[in-house]
């Protein structure tokens, strides 16, 4: 997937890649999603958090809590699915 990414975004930050690609696995593993998040939208995705200039660390949280990923819809497209992670990204949160 790197090397995808690489062709698209060749100066991208090892950094944001790293985080970027932990939250685009965690998310293809959540059971339940109608669409699983394809590499297309991982690349509208990293187009936005580049144009956005996101830092690395937004992407996850140091306090252990879960976090919502930022413009996390571009990898989500379906309105179910999206309303599914915030659920479950909130309930992770209340649970810790």
């Amino acid at each position: 997937m790197q090397r995808i990414v690489d062709v698209h975004f060749p100066g991208l930050k090892k950094a944001l890649l790293t985080q970027a690609l932990e939250v685009f696995f965690g998310l293809r593993d959540i059971p339940g999603l109608k669409k699983k998040p394809s590499t297309s939208e991982l690349i509208d995705w990293l187009k936005l958090l580049v144009a956005e200039d996101i830092p690395p660390e937004a992407l996850h949280a140091t306090d252990g809590k879960a976090v919502i990923p930022p413009l996390h819809g571009a990898l989500l497209k379906n309105e179910q699915d999206v309303h599914l992670f915030e659920r479950l990204m909130f309930m992770a949160r209340h649970n810790r």
